[in-house]
């Protein structure tokens, strides 16, 4: 059976999608697209129709689930959508603006009896996988500690996600980075702490941020993320450290993996665009596509075996509470314990 995918959204993260069900994953299509000023490029270009309206693409007999990727203050509505027309739900993150959005669509989701899943897409990249695998082996005996470090110079300075009803920056991309934290710890954290600044003093809120969470069995761990670091030899899009009671892990997202026990490093990990790749981030390189492909292709065999996506509706939850205990950390200058209070 092929899983047809009805796609609202044409913009830069909905071709990404479009891509990878078109031409990455098997037994998936695209039957039709949906909104945005560029769904009749997108359309075009992968010879699919364009429905006037969302609510006119989930009513297709042939669209069997939706990749929601648009602005994130349309998601709670659209996944609302989607549930109640019977299609299950590929939603790119951030998941919601609140937790309470997500709970919103869990709910509305598991009333439904429609699976959701979220692009947290530092899941299914190659150096990713094989970093989460040495942690899982022991490769470096107990996880104590992890840093996740997002460092560029510059953030989109026209568009949606300058509309302060959009969220943070934090939002944006520390939703990504408190996932992979929680991913590799392997549990859920206990508390949060955190100061952001906007340098520039122009939206986006929170462009620097630094924030420290803490897990159960005292493993720490902190996100350094800012778009206003004037030093283009240090960009890092997406690089993580973990380090354990026997060695370390040396891990950048985009294509490279070290294995560091003492003075022993073990290159674990290469894919030969790395250099590339960390410079100008996503685009349709083996290495991307490959990834791409398989978080569609793990939500496809999800949906054919009955079963619970690699990423839930809760994992997507659980990073949005770490975003918002971290902003309220950071505006009341306290630590957040986790669970948050309303």
């Amino acid at each position: 059976m092929t899983l047809g995918f009805g796609m609202i959204g044409s913009g830069g993260m909905a071709r990404v999608h479009a891509e990878a069900i078109a031409n990455g994953a098997t037994g998936t299509r695209l039957v039709a697209v949906a909104g945005g000023t560029r769904a009749g490029q997108l359309g075009g270009d992968y010879s699919v129709p364009v429905e006037a309206t969302a609510e006119a693409l989930v009513a297709r007999p042939d669209v069997d689930a939706v990749v929601i990727a648009t602005p994130h203050t349309t998601h709670l509505a659209l996944v609302k959508l989607a549930a109640a027309a019977g299609r299950h739900v590929f939603l790119e993150k951030p998941m919601g603006i609140t937790v309470t959005e997500c709970d919103e669509m869990i709910e509305a989701c598991a009333a439904a009896n429609v699976r959701l899943t979220v692009a947290h897409i530092t899941r299914f990249l190659g150096a990713s996988r094989v970093a989460k695998q040495l942690v899982d082996d022991g490769a470096i005996g107990e996880v104590r500690m992890i840093a996740a470090v997002r460092i560029l110079d510059g953030y989109p300075n026209e568009g949606w996600t300058l509309d302060p009803r959009e969220g943070s920056a934090f939002l944006d991309w520390g939703s990504h980075g408190a996932d992979v934290l929680r991913w590799f710890a392997g549990r859920d954290p206990l508390r949060a702490f955190a100061q952001f600044t906007t340098y520039r003093r122009t939206p986006p809120a929170n462009l620097s941020g630094m924030v420290q969470y803490v897990f159960p069995n005292d493993v720490m761990s902190q996100i350094w993320m800012s778009y206003e670091v004037p030093a283009d030899r240090w960009i890092q899009r997406a690089h993580y450290m973990i380090t354990g009671s026997g060695g370390a892990i040396d891990l950048n997202a985009y294509g490279r993996v070290e294995l560091v026990r003492g003075r022993e490093v073990v290159e674990a990990f290469t894919q030969p665009d790395i250099e590339a790749s960390s410079r100008e981030g996503v685009s349709f390189n083996p290495y991307f596509r490959a990834a791409f492909a398989a978080q569609i292709q793990d939500f496809a065999d999800a949906l054919a075996a009955g079963r619970e996506p690699s990423v839930t509706g809760t994992d997507a939850r659980m990073a949005i509470e770490m975003v918002a205990a971290a902003e309220r950390s950071a505006a009341t200058g306290e630590a957040v314990r986790f669970p948050m209070e309303s």
